[in-house]
């Protein structure tokens, strides 16, 4: 669900989890036919971080260069100096209310808000996030 107050945009980004789970044989139909839905209407982007962290993880070469060509016919949102230092600000005033996030989900996190596309996820520390960045979300979790 979009975050409170939240414009619900266009475009939607797939967090690292929820990509995986979009390709796993089995489980997880919601979030399935909702990436079917958006890739039909040309809504979903991806960016280098989640391209990056999607490829470290494949299988074999042959695994690596099938998802690559994928990932890669894909808007790609950009990622500029000005968002390096805005996902470090995001990270920082975090950081000041007590928690401490990985930098690829601060990057994912700051692309959505920057791009206003909305991050579909099944990490739960997205909504606390976005409770400081201000961007919209939908989880999976539980769908």
């Amino acid at each position: 669900m979009p975050g409170a107050g939240m414009i619900h945009p266009a475009g939607v980004l797939l967090d690292t989890s929820a990509r995986i789970a979009f390709f796993a044989p089995i489980g997880h139909d919601v979030l399935k036919a909702e990436v079917r839905k958006a890739l039909n209407e040309e809504r979903v982007f991806t960016c280098a971080v989640v391209h990056t962290e999607l490829l470290v993880g494949a299988r074999d070469r042959a695994a690596f260069t099938k998802l690559d060509e994928l990932l890669s016919s894909l808007p790609q949102a950009s990622m500029d100096d000005e968002l390096w230092s805005g996902a470090a600000a995001l990270g920082f005033a975090l950081r000041k209310k007590g928690r401490s996030m990985p930098l690829p989900d601060l990057l994912i996190a700051e692309v959505c808000r920057s791009q206003s596309l909305e991050l579909w996820h099944l990490d739960d520390y997205y909504e606390e996030i976005r409770e400081q960045a201000r961007f919209a979300t939908r989880s999976f979790l539980g769908a």
